[in-house]
């Protein structure tokens, strides 16, 4: 359980130094609005990152479900914020109504962003769901 824990909080503090320097490439890249999407990403999964951390050795979770469910979870919010950096570096905007500004680029750089995205976003999606399910808090 403290394994889980150091490394949720770990991650979380890499992934908000992560977004922190994407903030300083904003005005470099091709879509700076998705940029800025991929910037505020990583600081906001690297503070909830960090508070699953510190919340983690309350929970009553099975070693292999803790261990499980925190890599599951800072894995797919790493690979959500590289979606979207990449996402503002290729200039893929195709699905992102307002920060995609219409931009367009290649048919294989905007599927390589749509499959990390949907990739990261059910993984995330079940990770939380599954931690709600065999939320147990410990006495």
């Amino acid at each position: 359980m403290r394994d889980s824990a150091n490394a949720l909080c770990f991650t979380g503090v890499l992934l908000f130094l992560l977004g922190l320097v994407n903030g300083f490439a904003i005005p470099k890249l091709r879509s700076p609005r998705m940029g800025l999407s991929a910037h505020l990403t990583a600081v906001q999964c690297g503070t909830f990152l960090i508070a699953a951390g510190l919340l983690w050795p309350r929970l009553a979770l099975a070693p292999a479900w803790s261990a499980a469910l925190a890599d599951t979870l800072w894995i797919s919010l790493y690979v959500l914020w590289l979606a979207l950096a990449l996402a503002a570096l290729f200039g893929a905007g195709q699905g992102f109504v307002i920060a995609g500004q219409g931009m367009t680029t290649s048919a294989a750089k905007q599927a390589l962003v749509n499959a990390l995205l949907a990739l990261s976003t059910i993984a995330c999606t079940i990770a939380i769901v599954a931690l709600l399910l065999l939320w147990r808090w410990r006495a």
